[in-house]
């Protein structure tokens, strides 16, 4: 469980620093849309290190207002329609969205995989758009999900491509826990890894985000040569999953160009 010290940091604030009734608010939302998407009361206390009633009152100015909604039959507060809504606008507002989404459509079609792709706004590495195949065993991501700089694809992807000083901002201070096999949690491993994935223009991750989980991405170029994007195709170990692997490479390096055609 994330504690209070993690909570406060990602929202910019130093330890002992009041916090306003906004961005308490704000606060509360973060934790909501972090894993697993409900809360009681006393597990937002327990994320924020707000007191109970703040937290109750909090949850109901959210509530009135659609940004968070109650499952009364668990007790448990959710992310609401209007924070939807708002979040719609913000994938609205990507013009290119549209143009990006039929070649990951395309891109699944040959694959029968699931691909994406995630976006950097500022240091946090967020997916943006998702197809999922219609098979029994999936990854089940989805748009809005934050990605760290440590493991899978979009993270590592995305934070290789960056300064120098800003891969040290990101990862100075941070602490990463083992969460699978091959999770990388040093700095000196993830500046190697990031090193590799610019020598050779691809990221690939095995047993990173998760058990059997593989994963094949490519860097996308803007029109001033900086990458803030990352298209991923994910897929499960099964025989062959090797070779697998360096085809979908082969695939999505062939369709690079023409997204980076795409982007502003």
């Amino acid at each position: 469980m994330e504690n209070v010290s993690v909570t406060r940091r990602a929202a910019g604030l130093d330890a002992g620093e009041k916090v306003g009734s906004i961005d308490k608010a704000l606060i509360t939302l973060d934790v909501l849309a972090s894993e697993p998407y409900a809360f009681s009361v006393a597990d937002v206390v327990a994320r924020t290190g707000f007191n109970r009633t703040t937290v109750y009152r909090t949850l109901q100015i959210l509530l009135a207002r659609d940004y968070v909604r109650h499952d009364r039959e668990r007790d448990k507060y959710q992310i609401g329609h209007a924070a939807y809504h708002t979040g719609m606008i913000y994938l609205h507002n990507k013009s290119y969205q549209d143009k990006v989404m039929d070649i990951l459509v395309e891109i699944s079609e040959l694959t029968k995989e699931s691909v994406g792709m995630a976006v950097r706004e500022g240091d946090k590495i967020i997916s943006l758009l998702e197809v999922e195949i219609h098979q029994p065993m999936k990854f089940n991501d989805f748009p809005g999900r934050y990605f760290p700089p440590n493991k899978g694809c979009y993270g590592k992807c995305i934070t290789a491509y960056q300064d120098d000083e800003v891969i040290e901002r990101i990862l100075n201070g941070q602490t990463f826990e083992k969460t699978c096999y091959n999770t990388l949690t040093t700095k000196e491993e993830l500046l190697e890894e990031y090193a590799r994935i610019r020598e050779q223009g691809y990221v690939t991750s095995i047993d990173e985000l998760h058990i059997d989980g593989i994963g094949a991405g490519v860097p996308v170029f803007d029109r001033k040569g900086q990458v803030n994007a990352v298209v991923a195709v994910a897929f499960f170990r099964e025989e062959g999953w090797t070779e697998k692997l360096e085809r979908f490479k082969d695939i999505l390096l062939s369709y690079q160009d023409e997204i980076q055609q795409c982007m502003p």
